[in-house]
């Protein structure tokens, strides 16, 4: 009897702590949330050329840490050089050209001021001279002649205005303001501007990676080359189940274990939570409205900036780990 009661009481003693044991663990888990489901994350700048053309040197390897504004490579600069050359001399002409119409402005103007005065003479002299054959002193085909001039000189200045306009017209502006002139500047400046385009440099501190061009590959404006992984800021993407969720708030501290490094431990802090499960952006997100359906737990996106970069031990892009947030702050 003694036996059987102490059997009982040693299983009831194991079965508390067992409960004790998985309360204390639901409610470390509860207060501590920890993923596994969490990879490293960096900026990542995609190099591309703003023109196209054939990479004369190189100046970088793969996997090379470079600094900022440091040279990456250059394109051949030969065919953008000949085209800066055009468009100077173009926007010489084009100068050329509008003090050229600038010119016969001018003289279009005094063309105008001497037939205005001549329209003025003309006028002048018919008045006298029609007065005189109304008077019976002079003929009257003297009147026609007189008359007939002054529809000459009053042609030749309708003439003259017309010139004067599609002069002015052909100029446009003046000045800075000059519309040819402006075209053949912007020509001018985009040449430059490809031209400098031809030397590749770093936009940022960073490692290179998927760099495998060579010296004479043709390249095109705009498509990718390889990439700049940025070494200055280090988080990882932490895929939260949605009932963890609770208690995780902005500002709290994580620890952070990468499967690269066991024995080192990394520390953070929550910077965001992401508006949406990761399938809710994904490229065909799931529609649960048709078929049939199953409830699965969601994962939520948690970014937690890594706080404690060490450079001996280097992150990389991808790499696991496992984040545990402390939601006690």
């Amino acid at each position: 009897m003694k036996k059987s009661l102490f059997k009982t009481t040693l299983w009831g003693v194991a079965i508390l702590a067992a409960l004790t044991v998985i309360v204390a663990y639901w409610h470390h888990a509860k207060i501590y949330p920890s993923t596994d489901d969490a990879y490293v994350q960096a900026n990542i700048i995609h190099i591309a050329p703003q023109v196209s053309g054939s990479i004369s040197t190189i100046y970088i390897q793969n996997n090379q840490l470079i600094k900022k504004d440091r040279p990456l490579f250059d394109i051949d600069p030969a065919p953008f050089e000949i085209a800066v050359q055009a468009a100077q001399a173009k926007l010489d002409l084009t100068e050329q050209n509008v003090k050229a119409l600038q010119d016969a402005i001018t003289s279009a103007q005094a063309l105008v001021t001497q037939r205005e005065s001549e329209v003025t003479v003309a006028t002048k002299n018919a008045k006298r001279i029609l007065t005189l054959v109304k008077e019976g002193q002079e003929p009257k085909s003297t009147g026609d002649d007189i008359t007939n001039q002054v529809n000459v000189a009053k042609a030749n200045l309708k003439g003259a205005y017309s010139e004067l306009a599609e002069t002015q017209q052909k100029l446009g502006k003046t000045g800075n303001s000059n519309a040819q002139i402006r075209a053949a500047k912007a020509e001018l400046n985009q040449a430059k501007l490809d031209l400098q385009h031809t030397h590749i440099t770093a936009p940022a501190d960073g490692k290179i990676v998927n760099f495998n061009a060579r010296a004479g590959s043709m390249v095109a404006a705009g498509n990718p080359l390889f990439d700049i992984v940025e070494q200055s800021s280090w988080w990882i993407d932490a895929n939260y189940k949605e009932t963890q969720l609770d208690r995780i708030k902005i500002n709290q501290p994580a620890t952070i274990s990468v499967d690269m490094y066991p024995d080192h431990t990394f520390t953070g802090q929550v910077e965001s939570i992401s508006a949406g499960s990761g399938s809710a952006f994904s490229i065909l997100p799931p529609e649960n409205a048709t078929g049939n359906w199953v409830k699965v737990t969601q994962r939520i996106p948690v970014k937690v900036v890594i706080t404690n970069t060490d450079n001996n031990f280097p992150l990389r892009v991808g790499a696991s780990s496992i984040v545990t947030i402390d939601t006690t702050q």
